[in-house]
Order: structure tokens, then sequence, then C-alpha cells
């Protein structure tokens, strides 16, 4: 389960016991930072909201019009079955998953799922309730010997709070050297299927670019 191949490629888990942490956000930026550099990405989305599955629907809309802006397969899954929706990984460079908020509920799965990862990222809001769901979760992550990162989300480097929940989290455990910012046009391209990194002259455009680099390196992309 946890082997990987050429067939697999790498794979990254998405986690988080928050709810509102920004998880479908990072993955449909990786998704596309990857299609971009010419990989060959895959999605698998387990949240039961499709929230990933959805904006994927809208983007392949998109592209029926627009067919430059690069390909990014995602399917549905049950965590239920998440040993059956791991082959489905077969043929890709990347696959990306996402999954529910309520990890707590799901151990099973979120254990198989990470043993299947290359690398766990736990997407994390700069308030002191984040602080407090997420800490354990990255600690009980890396104890458990699983390669895991919490990516900094909503990310205000002017206020006082930062740098108090950015040194609470890296106690906890890893922190991805880049955040992301407060952006209140992040979530506009989805609208059409699309992210910030399909436009190139996009102001948010360069913390993705940054954590897709640091992803790269990572994962020895």
């Amino acid at each position: 389960m946890g082997k990987k191949t050429r067939e697999t490629g790498r794979t990254i888990l998405i986690s988080s016991p928050k709810g509102g942490s920004g998880k479908s956000v990072l993955a449909r930026h990786l998704l596309v930072s990857a299609a971009q550099a010419g990989l060959k990405p895959f999605g698998l989305d387990f949240d039961r909201q499709q929230t990933l599955t959805k904006w994927a629907a809208r983007r392949e809309k998109t592209r029926e019009a627009f067919p430059d802006f690069a390909a990014t397969p995602i399917e549905a899954a049950e965590l239920q079955n998440w040993r059956g929706a791991l082959q489905r990984r077969s043929g890709y460079d990347l696959t990306i998953m996402d999954t529910p908020p309520s990890v707590e509920d799901h151990l099973p799965a979120i254990d198989g799922l990470g043993v299947a990862a290359d690398l766990i990222l736990v997407p994390a809001v700069c308030t002191q309730d984040d602080v407090e769901a997420v800490g354990p979760w990255i600690r009980m992550l890396t104890e458990k010997g699983f390669r895991a990162a919490v990516v900094l989300n909503r990310a205000n480097r002017r206020t006082s709070s930062f740098a108090r929940m950015r040194g609470a989290l890296i106690k906890a455990g890893p922190v991805c050297p880049t955040e992301i910012p407060q952006l209140e046009d992040i979530h506009v391209p989805s609208v059409k299927g699309l992210t910030l990194l399909d436009y190139s002259k996009s102001r948010g455009i360069a913390p993705f670019e940054e954590i897709w680099t640091y992803v790269r390196r990572e994962l020895g992309l």
C-alpha cells in the first residue's frame, strides 16, 4: 500500500481537522501548478461536499471554449473505499488527495491514505482555534513517521498574532516556509474552474509558485 512506484507517481494528502482551512484551494492550485510544469496530475476528492470535484467540472466546461488551460482531472471518492480509490492513481505523475475536515471520524482511512502519501500538507488559518486543532494533528502525524507540513492560509504578516500563531505551529511540527496571504480575489477564478495561476499577471500568483517549488523539492519532482 505504501510502496511508491513509477506507475503511481508521487502522492500528496491534504488533511486538516479544521473546516474552512483552505484544503480545496491548496489542492486545486497544486494541481494546476503540476499541469503547468508539464506533469500529469490527478485529483481524488474524498470530501462529501465534493468542492474539488465541482470545481473540476466547471474547469472542464471552461476548457471546452479555452482548451489552452491545463487539464486537471479529478474524481470523487469515498473514504470507505480508500484502497480502491488509490488504484486510480496509475499512470499519473502526481496525485492530490483532498479530504473532509472530520478526520477524527475516519482515522483508519486517513492513516491508510497517509501511508500511501509521499507528503501530507495541513492547511491552517492563523487563528487560535486553528492552532488548537491543527497543532495536535501535525504533531500526531509526525510522531507516526509521516512526512507532513503545515501550510498557513489567509496569513497577514502585519498582525501581531501572525508570529505568535506561526511560532506555536512550528513547535508542533514542520511548517512550509511560504504562507498563503489574505487575498480578496482568491476565490473569484474558481467560478469558472480556474485558479490565480491561470492568470499570468495575477497579484497573488507568487505564494503559490513558491509553495509549488517547496513541494517539488520535498517530493524530488
